[in-house]
């Protein structure tokens, strides 16, 4: 199964501290491995302000949070966003999200100059080509579509839920 631009829903077994009660957004899914970003782990130490002063852009951005997408590179911040931007090195992930991971985004972001909906992550989640099989296979994961409006507008720590909700009434509608 393809798993671009799908989400992973932690399953309640699931204890690691960083992935428990996750939701990942998959962008990328292929023969070499997957990648994504956990959308409901937003970090206390830190905002959008002080990323773009860290970065060097002294610019009156609001306080917004950045989320931890991942253990892997998490000095890298990445920009889940709608399909309706984009920057140099956005990568398309289908008609309504893009991933992008440029400091042209962050400059943009201090001019004012964001997509419609937007998250700031730092790292991303990746696996191996037959890791990600392998935990389906032991059921770490369930798998759903999640629209913008949900993605973005849910409070992250009620997206877990949402995304479980989401993920029993596709099962039944399978059914039904």
């Amino acid at each position: 199964m393809d798993l671009t631009a799908k989400c992973l829903v932690a399953r309640p077994e699931i204890t690691d501290p960083l992935f428990k009660q996750s939701v990942i957004f998959i962008y990328e899914h292929t023969s070499r491995g997957t990648a994504g970003v956990i959308l409901n782990k937003p970090l206390t130490n830190t905002n959008s302000r002080e990323l773009c002063l860290h970065r060097g852009y002294d610019a009156p951005v609001p306080q917004e949070p950045i989320y931890s997408g991942g253990p892997v590179n998490t000095r890298g911040i990445v920009m889940l966003h709608t399909g309706d931007w984009n920057a140099s090195n956005t990568l398309l992930v289908n008609d309504t999200f893009s991933v992008t991971s440029d400091d042209m985004m962050l400059y943009r972001y201090t001019q004012g100059d964001t997509a419609r909906y937007y998250r700031f992550y730092a790292g991303v989640s990746v696996w191996h080509p037959q890791q990600i099989v392998m935990e389906q296979k032991r059921n770490h994961w369930l798998t759903v579509d999640l629209d913008c409006a949900t993605i973005f507008e849910t409070d992250a720590r009620n997206l877990w839920e949402v995304a479980v909700g989401h993920s029993a009434q596709a099962t039944m509608d399978r059914f039904i």
